[in-house]
């Protein structure tokens, strides 16, 4: 009677190690996923973007090289480099642990002679790259939408005055045009992928916004200022970029303008780049002014479940 149990114990024990190893070994990722990436640069002697990918805690990878068509080399710095005399290499690093899971990170450094922008008003993009791991096959990852631009030569009319972000997922910019100016448009890049993950708001009430010329003699912001910064976005000061009749803005010399940028808390892309505002000079000249923006989601489990789902069941 006792072997009986003795050996029924053993069976239970042997059929839960086998489906805890089954459960284990299906949350185990087939190669390394790369998170969508939503990213625009302007041609300038190096531009760097940093890359979010998931791999197995099990056997983490790390990026030896990558290759894009267009584009000659691409310089590779992993997430475990950078930190100096005092860093073991042998330590694994990564940018936040999940439970079967690393988020690790790769900054790839492009150099301008290598970005094919010889043309004005030329541009480069690509959606996949090629990627090769320490021990692990190459894969070809879709990274989102990443976008290069020949840099603005011409001054700007406006001068940035103030500009901020937060772990809130919003950021913020006040400008003074340095000319009369009219505007005819501010736009986001990307409207079909990313419309429902970000918003702006335009601000030009020059009885409020003249209040911000303290910054340059105490650096205090007003307080509706700060009070807006708590805000829902519906409550804060400004237009929707997209409001029928926002435009044309009419600014004079030393008229503000100020952008409120808020960010889809809950989506699971990365964004880098700018707030385009176009328009026209007193003098009929076309301006551009770029508006820069940076903001990472903040990634729970659940997410992490939904992104491998997503990206293992669309191949």
């Amino acid at each position: 009677m006792k072997e009986k149990l003795l050996w029924s114990g053993i069976i239970l024990i042997l059929i839960s190690w086998a489906l805890n190893y089954a459960f284990f070994q299906s949350k185990q990722l087939a190669e390394p996923i790369f998170l969508d990436h939503y990213y625009i640069g302007y041609q300038d002697e190096m531009q760097s973007f940093t890359f979010y990918y998931l791999t197995n805690k099990q056997d983490p990878h790390e990026v030896t090289h990558v290759q894009i068509d267009g584009i000659d080399s691409v310089f590779v710095r992993n997430d475990d480099q950078g930190y100096g005399f005092w860093h073991d290499s042998s330590e694994i690093t990564f940018d936040r642990e999940y439970r079967h899971h690393y988020l690790k990170t790769v900054t790839l450094e492009f150099n301008q002679e290598d970005i094919p922008l010889n043309e004005p008003g030329s541009s480069f993009s690509f959606e996949k790259m090629e990627v090769f791991f320490t021990n692990q096959p190459s894969i070809v990852a879709d990274v989102g939408m990443v976008s290069f631009y020949r840099a603005y030569d011409q001054e700007t009319v406006f001068e940035s005055r103030m500009s901020s972000g937060s772990n809130q997922h919003r950021s913020e910019e006040a400008m003074v045009s340095k000319e009369p100016v009219i505007i005819e448009d501010i736009s986001v890049p990307f409207p079909e992928e990313i419309a429902e993950d970000i918003a702006v708001k335009v601000n030009f009430d020059q009885e409020r916004l003249k209040e911000l010329e303290v910054l340059k003699a105490s650096g205090s912001l007003p307080r509706w200022l700060e009070e807006s910064r708590e805000l829902e976005r519906e409550k804060t000061p400004g237009i929707l970029i997209e409001t029928e009749d926002v435009y044309p803005i009419k600014l004079n010399a030393n008229e503000w303008l100020q952008l409120y940028m808020y960010f889809n808390p809950k989506r699971t892309s990365y964004f880098e780049f700018s707030v385009l505002i176009k328009g026209k000079s007193e003098s009929g000249e076309t301006i551009e002014y770029l508006s820069p923006m940076m903001d990472q989601p903040d990634l729970e489990q659940q997410d992490i479940d939904m992104i491998i789902a997503g990206k293992e069941g669309g191949k």
